[in-house]
């Protein structure tokens, strides 16, 4: 409902404000002050008339001479000085922040909840007066931000998802101040400003399953404004153009003349490319991660690290009577001699015996309660991202490593076993 109804209601439930429907006295706080005016946002005042059918109120205020007529939506009515001075208080850090609809028909609800009733819908640049906001983000989709509780000019007041109602400091005038934000168009600013990274950066950092060949600073998508060269470098995939201009063809859309890259952005934190490749029109979902990649990687290969040094602990040289002896060493390396027909059954090619080791998979809930781990030989031969992976189990004096074809790893985890593995036993010794 509107303000004003919404003030006539309040103001009757207090007998001692009115004397009658037209005439009482008792107190507010200004929470939208008209441009031109006395008054400022969050003003305490004293109200000295109401009238119904003109939707105004009639206030008076220390620093001010006289009395002022406001629209009645303008004002927060209490019961009392002490509550007015608790209102003030409590509206103070955002009596001048404001927004603006990004989007044509963004809803106010009537609470912080996507599921709550609709009370009005936003039209497209509209300015709104911010009250306050959620004391937590809120993820929608897959938008994350803050509930706003917001008054338009017209007199409606909701709560509004703040991922598409960018908001800004005022002080003077604003709805000049929002026209220029708008012209400077905080989209196109977040497109050239941010390293965009796949969104599967992200799933891989919730998940805890971290792959270091497809979690690199060089990966991404990247422009630059100078230069005005565009950069898109996927695992596998790298390609620079050169563009002459970025035009804006729709809400939120861009395209990048020359190669005719399009971008559709989902506010200024995550974007879908469309771009060419191999005479296909391909899409990709980018976000803005923030997080500090140099320091998740660094931490990814600690985590490797450590559990080759669990294998060093128990002994530096792994001894089978069938399959030879692994040597492990610093650096992750490791050699293996005697390996006889194993190499038939698990190896990819004919290998001289060398390489580094590696633990880049992780295992499965159903495999977690028999094994320790996944450790993976990835042979001086073998070619990027290849090797020859075995489920382990730490057992007495040696480890039982069973092998795991490639069908069974998905992504970077070990999900299940052959009917009936190759199991191999290896025990620890120092030579």
């Amino acid at each position: 409902m509107k303000r004003s109804f919404e003030l006539l209601g309040c103001l009757l439930l207090f007998p001692l404000l009115l004397g009658s429907c037209s005439r009482g006295q008792g107190f507010g706080v200004v929470l939208w002050a008209p441009q031109e005016g006395s008054l400022a946002n969050g003003d305490q005042v004293s109200v000295v008339r109401l009238s119904e059918e003109a939707g105004t109120i009639t206030v008076r205020s220390k620093p001010v001479k006289g009395t002022v007529e406001l629209d009645s939506w303008r004002l927060r009515l209490v019961s009392s000085r002490e509550q007015a001075r608790g209102e003030a208080e409590a509206y103070a850090p955002y009596a001048a922040t404001y927004a603006y609809a990004q989007r044509d028909g963004l809803p106010l609800r009537e609470e912080p909840d996507q599921e709550a009733r609709r009370v009005y819908k936003l039209r497209e640049g509209q300015v709104v007066k911010v009250l306050a906001r959620g004391e937590q983000q809120a993820l929608i989709a897959t938008y994350q931000d803050y509930w706003y509780r917001v008054l338009t000019d017209d007199g409606f007041e909701g709560w509004c998802f703040g991922y598409f109602l960018p908001v800004f400091q005022s002080s003077g005038d604003p709805l000049s101040e929002a026209a220029v934000l708008k012209a400077r168009d905080p989209l196109l600013d977040a497109l050239l400003s941010t390293h965009w990274r796949p969104e599967y950066f992200r799933e891989m950092l919730d998940n805890g399953r971290i792959d270091l060949e497809r979690f690199k600073p060089e990966i991404g998508f990247f422009l630059d404004a100078a230069r005005r060269q565009a950069l898109l470098a996927l695992p596998g995939f790298r390609q620079n153009w050169d563009y002459r201009e970025i035009a804006n063809v729709g809400p939120s859309r861009y395209v990048i003349a020359g190669p005719e890259l399009r971008v559709t952005m989902s506010g200024p934190d995550r974007l879908v490319l469309t771009y060419p490749r191999k005479e296909q029109q391909l899409a990709q979902v980018f976000i803005n991660f923030t997080e500090d990649l140099d320091g998740l990687i660094e931490a990814e290969k600690a985590r490797r690290l450590a559990l080759f040094q669990e294998f060093l602990r128990r002994g530096p040289a792994m001894t089978s009577s069938a399959y030879g002896r692994i040597r492990l060493e610093e650096g992750l390396r490791f050699s293996w001699e005697g390996f006889g027909r194993l190499a038939d059954q698990v190896f990819l090619r004919p290998v001289a015996g060398e390489g580094v080791v590696d633990f880049a998979y992780h295992l499965s809930k159903e495999l977690a309660s028999g094994f320790d781990g996944v450790i993976t030989f990835r042979f001086a031969e073998y070619g990027p991202e290849q090797g020859s992976s075995f489920l382990y189990k730490f057992e007495g004096a040696g480890a039982r490593l069973v092998f795991l074809r490639a069908a069974a790893i998905r992504d970077t985890e070990a999900v299940n076993l052959d009917a009936s593995p190759l199991v191999i036993y290896f025990s620890f010794g120092r030579s």
